[in-house]
């Protein structure tokens, strides 16, 4: 096997005294950003020790294709040229060694090497910012947030400060400085949003474009929510809805034998035809309720949420009927909230008002209801959420992903949620989640 032997561009046969052109020079930063990226992934880059292996690659299968194809192109040597001479200069500057084959001197590179006193020279040339400095101007914008007011948020800024510290990415864009400032500033401004706000008109009033958010922002934040909040939602709006943002305005629908007394003065009363739908402000000018019902039930999908108030008034059953849109925004929690307050006082007193959830047969639907409970009512009652209804209807189920499966195997192995393995169990026996369209709300009504 012929030995490799390094050389220097004094030992190197090329064509010695040639100056470059453009095309050497842009072979230059080809082949230094080539050999960057190998010192930014190694360890030497991490500890910041230089380790015995330079960081090197072979032309032979080289990552950069498009430098390969050029060296080994048959029909074209001029390009061969231009890359030793490329590769000559920067052996002059102390920045690469070139190691050839024996008896292939000046005529096909095998391997070629980063020296380590010379990082810094190679990033000034390739036009490139150190990656140990993109890091660290990463770690001064992230800093504001080691005292923001929400834990979830000065966990994720600890875990990631502590990543960027050991010279890490921390899975971050680290070439998108700004695009992380603009999360910090949503971050900061989070918290004081007491209602749901248009994310619109959240964007121009937090980064002066209503469109900036939805644009640069919002995909870096919903992977934050999704990993970080405690609330299980299924859609992308339900996260955003967890801290106050809407996609745009919307009304709090409610059906039944309930009358908001407000403050302003004057009542409502969503004991008509259809139900009501009220306003964010309406619910939070609401002083008093009046609740003249055997029953209140939540319902997490708008059909059946349609269907469950036009089967209760045909059949003249009195029921308070709530629509959650999934996971409630902040709205409606607020309503919810107010109406939890009523229902511990009447429970006092002759006339208990019994409460249920009817939702999707899903990690969110079970989700929904444990919060529902655990902010609102505490002895709230699950709906056709069992699993003798979801055997009537599993023909209708939509198959899952094993990961999907693995979600719900999590969930029995919490304690809060162990009142759901037996429907959890046939789930996962049965590969299939049921949507709660897919039940017909006639068999609703001996709950209402």
């Amino acid at each position: 096997m012929a030995k490799e032997k390094t050389l220097s561009l004094t030992q190197n046969p090329g064509r010695s005294g040639e100056k470059s052109g453009p095309e050497s020079s842009r072979y230059q930063r080809k082949i230094l950003s080539l050999l960057l990226k190998k010192y930014e992934n190694s360890q030497a880059f991490r500890t910041g020790v230089p380790s015995k292996q330079r960081p090197r690659f072979a032309m032979v299968d080289c990552d950069d294709a498009s430098l390969a194809r050029d060296y080994f192109d048959e029909m074209n040597h001029r390009k061969r040229e231009e890359i030793h001479l490329a590769l000559e200069e920067l052996a002059s500057e102390g920045i690469v060694a070139i190691a050839w084959p024996r008896f292939k001197q000046g005529i096909e590179v095998d391997k070629v090497y980063l020296n380590y006193e010379a990082v810094d020279k190679a990033y000034r040339l390739a036009g490139l910012t150190p990656k140990g400095d993109q890091l660290t101007a990463l770690r001064d914008t992230l800093r504001p947030l080691q005292d923001h007011p929400w834990e979830w948020v000065r966990r994720w800024w600890a875990e990631t400060d502590e990543a960027l510290a050991a010279r890490k990415t921390a899975r971050l864009d680290i070439d998108d400085r700004s695009g992380y400032q603009e999360l910090v500033q949503v971050l900061e401004a989070l918290p004081a949003v007491e209602d749901s706000v248009p994310k619109r008109l959240f964007s121009q009033s937090v980064l002066g474009d209503s469109k900036a958010f939805e644009q640069r922002v919002e995909k870096r934040l919903l992977p934050l929510l999704k990993r970080y909040l405690d609330e299980a939602c299924d859609r992308d709006e339900e996260y955003l809805q967890a801290v106050g943002l809407l996609n745009h305005p919307q009304l709090v629908l409610l059906a039944g034998p309930i009358v908001l007394q407000l403050a302003q003065g004057g009542q409502v009363s969503a004991d008509v035809p259809g139900g009501l739908g009220v306003s964010g402000q309406t619910v939070k000018d609401i002083c008093g309720l009046i609740i003249d019902a055997p029953r209140l039930i939540t319902v997490e999908n708008l059909t059946s949420y349609h269907e469950l108030v036009q089967q209760a008034q045909k059949a003249g059953k009195r029921a308070v009927i709530i629509y959650t849109g999934g996971f409630p925004n902040r709205e409606i929690q607020r309503l919810l909230r107010r109406i939890g307050e009523e229902i511990t006082q009447i429970d006092a007193q002759p006339g208990k008002i019994e409460c249920y959830h009817w939702g999707d047969m899903d990690a969110g639907g079970i989700a929904i209801f444990e919060f529902l409970q655990s902010r609102f009512f505490p002895a709230l009652q699950p709906m056709l959420m069992d699993g003798c209804a979801y055997l009537r209807h599993v023909d209708k189920g939509i198959a899952f992903s094993g990961e999907y499966g693995e979600k719900l195997r999590r969930l029995q192995r919490e304690p809060r949620y162990e009142r759901w393995c037996p429907l959890i169990e046939k789930m996962l026996a049965c590969g299939k989640w049921l949507e709660q369209e897919a039940i017909p709300v006639s068999e609703a009504e001996v709950h209402i």
